[in-house]
């Protein structure tokens, strides 16, 4: 694959090429608290004339459509690890949303290529989810990879500076969160499976032109994050920006990583995990404390107006502008009493899930059809910043020019 996928608004894809006027038929697997942003924002859209919400729990599912405008919605039982179950559901469908956790991946990618459904997930599955990029182009279905907060704004937000710059040097991602619970003393904002997975694993930065390892918990920095976030201790993590921003985006990129704030109690819990290889481990009395951790760890859903503080997601891209020296920062900030009121979520729930739906939306009008696997940062973010925008997520821009003097300004809605 090139270092840039081509042109995602080329020629119509055969899946895509199909969407009625009257609107494209989603199907979206996961009714969680990310699922749910998504939803909504799906139906609240011209743009999508039905909307079948499935998950493993049929009740949950119907639960949460009840409470969606319209009544384009319905919702469904399904086992996301039963491929004949999903290519049933997905047969006849314009778009498949994967709001899931990654490892019912291959399962939904296999069933929305073979039915010839335009697809889009939150986060990757494999060291390489782009291996099967040629039967995707075989297929002529277009498939968006890792399209939530972070993977996903945090790609767009790289691109975006990257086009500003005549060379990329470095870029840098920061995921920062104040969140607590009074009634919870260790929460998961998304998924615990993925959150306490990632942030064990060892991770990666990318570096003149080669990956070094980083064992977990390491490159603690105080990162300043905007208020009300402020300065907090983040880490490196395992994350998938880490392995596409220097495969797509070009420009001579010499530096990627990837960051995520932790507090020191939240660490205390994750280590003591480490320590007693409960998530690394499939002895049976591993996989039974494994089982009851995930059992008594609150669910993001259930977090919704139970959490005090703010989330922030900031990207840094440096580069040569002009001749000169450049940092393009680009950052947006949600309160999670603030999102609860307004959107019936979390903060991370609500950046991620909008992300994930702006993702399903640009998939459902054709704007983005080129048949093969896109990564965030290969679509142009021309249309992401002001759909983002109407949705409440505002993104802001600060730069940093040879003279080391600040500028900070909204994001750019740049136009075709």
């Amino acid at each position: 694959m090139a270092d840039r996928l081509k042109d995602p608004s080329g020629p119509p894809a055969r899946g895509s090429g199909t969407i009625s006027t009257k609107g494209a038929k989603v199907v979206q697997v996961g009714s969680g608290a990310v699922g749910q942003v998504i939803a909504r924002h799906l139906v609240e859209s011209a743009a999508v004339r039905e909307l079948v919400l499935a998950d493993l729990d049929a009740p949950l599912a119907k639960a949460v459509v009840s409470k969606l405008p319209g009544s384009r919605a319905r919702g469904v039982g399904l086992d996301a690890g039963d491929a004949a179950a999903v290519a049933a559901l997905v047969r006849g469908a314009d778009v498949l949303v994967n709001a899931t956790i990654p490892r019912f991946n291959d399962t939904l990618m296999t069933a929305a290529r073979e039915g010839k459904v335009a697809y889009v997930d939150l986060a990757s599955a494999s060291s390489d989810p782009f291996v099967d990029d040629s039967k995707w182009q075989a297929a002529g279905v277009p498939a968006i990879v890792g399209m939530g907060e972070d993977p996903g704004l945090s790609n767009v937000f790289a691109r975006y500076g990257a086009d500003q710059m005549d060379s990329v040097d470095a870029i840098r991602i920061r995921d920062g969160d104040t969140a607590s619970s009074p009634e919870f003393p260790f929460i998961c904002l998304f998924s615990p499976e993925t959150f306490i997975g990632e942030t064990l694993h060892p991770s990666r930065i990318w570096q003149n032109g080669a990956y070094s390892p980083v064992p977990p918990f390491g490159g603690l920095e105080r990162y300043n994050f905007p208020a009300p976030v402020g300065p907090q201790p983040v880490y490196e993590v395992d994350h998938e920006e880490v392995d596409t921003l220097p495969r797509f985006i070009g420009k001579g990129v010499q530096y990627v990583d990837f960051k995520l704030a932790l507090d020191d109690r939240t660490v205390r819990t994750l280590q003591t995990f480490q320590d007693l290889k409960i998530f690394e481990s499939n002895r049976p009395e591993h996989v039974a404390a494994r089982k009851a951790i995930l059992a008594v760890i609150p669910k993001p859903a259930d977090l919704t107006g139970k959490v005090e503080g703010s989330a922030a997601l900031v990207v840094e891209v440096d580069g040569l502008a002009g001749g000169a020296p450049h940092r393009l920062r680009l950052a947006t900030m949600i309160s999670h009493p603030e999102a609860g009121r307004k959107y019936g979520a979390t903060g991370t729930a609500y950046l991620t899930g909008t992300a994930g739906a702006v993702g399903a939306l640009l998939l459902a009008t054709g704007q983005i059809r080129a048949p093969g696997m896109h990564s965030p940062e290969t679509l142009d973010p021309a249309p992401f910043l002001p759909m983002l925008a109407e949705r409440g997520v505002a993104v802001h821009e600060e730069h940093l020019v040879g003279t080391g003097r600040s500028t900070p300004r909204p994001a750019r809605r740049k136009t075709r």
